[in-house]
């Protein structure tokens, strides 16, 4: 008892002494590029290369012997061929932006017995949507008109697609099982959750990857928004070459930060 009065003692003489010198507006510029050092290992602003999705589906999913993923926002093509190129798994890909799902159609032409693609969007129902884009970076595409407000997006080109709901689909195609779906519609999530109520709780894949960055803030949307959506799944957050589990309810859950989630059906 008494190590751990000490050790509380010196964190807490430590912690004043930190909070005294980086509360001076002189070193307020390092403090902040310590917390931004210091958010990268908690899984969030990493690049492709330590995002954690290679990780994932190498050592989490592969393993797992998956039969069906669903890639919704499948861009060019890099999440699905690191699908199919590591599971022997069939892949359902939705792609709606033209130019987009022709460069993924490309780069899984030697896939073609294993994957569908599908030049639609995934949404709340079925219609018709005007999707924003910028064809210098298509990943950055979005029927969400409101991400326009973030700094880094300028998608000032659109087009209309369609879109059907994840239920419908399912439905319509007989699917009854589901190992994966993986979420990256740059702020549309909620949306493709509406449109995933049966699918999420009756079928109940797996695996429910989900990216989620600043586009929630604008769209007043929070991690433990959609957690508690998902009642039957354990929250996990991908980090450099591994995973976290994390609480939904917890503020550093909640950073909207470039970062990818998984919600892992509980056994």
């Amino acid at each position: 008892k008494k190590d751990f009065s000490l050790k509380k003692l010196r964190r807490s003489i430590y912690h004043r002494i930190y909070r005294f010198m980086f509360s001076r507006s002189y070193f307020m510029e390092a403090n902040d590029e310590l917390l931004y050092l210091a958010l990268k290992p908690r899984g969030y602003n990493n690049d492709e290369s330590e995002n954690g999705e290679s990780f994932f589906i190498k050592q989490i999913l592969s393993p797992s012997n998956p039969s069906l993923c669903i890639d919704i926002g499948a861009n060019i093509g890099s999440y699905t061929h690191e699908l199919l190129e590591h599971t022997d798994s069939r892949v359902v890909s939705f792609e709606p932006l033209p130019s987009a799902f022709q460069k993924l159609s490309e780069v899984t032409k030697a896939f073609k017995h294993r994957v569908t693609l599908e030049n639609k969007g995934i949404g709340k129902e079925t219609e018709n949507l005007t999707i924003h884009f910028n064809p210098t970076a298509l990943q950055l595409a979005s029927f969400a008109e409101e991400v326009k407000k973030i700094s880094f997006v300028t998608n000032e080109q659109k087009v209309t697609c369609p879109v059907v709901s994840l239920d419908s689909y399912c439905k319509e195609e007989g699917i009854t099982a589901i190992d994966l779906v993986k979420i990256d519609v740059e702020g549309f999530e909620l949306e493709v959750f509406e449109g995933a109520t049966n699918t999420f709780s009756s079928i109940k894949p797996r695996f429910i990857q989900m990216e989620f960055n600043c586009h929630q803030l604008f769209r007043n949307t929070s991690l433990n928004f959609f957690a508690e959506k998902l009642p039957e799944y354990d929250l996990y957050q991908l980090i450099p070459n591994g995973w976290a589990k994390r609480d939904p309810r917890h503020p550093l859950t909640n950073i909207y930060w470039f970062s990818n989630f998984v919600f892992v059906r509980k056994a």
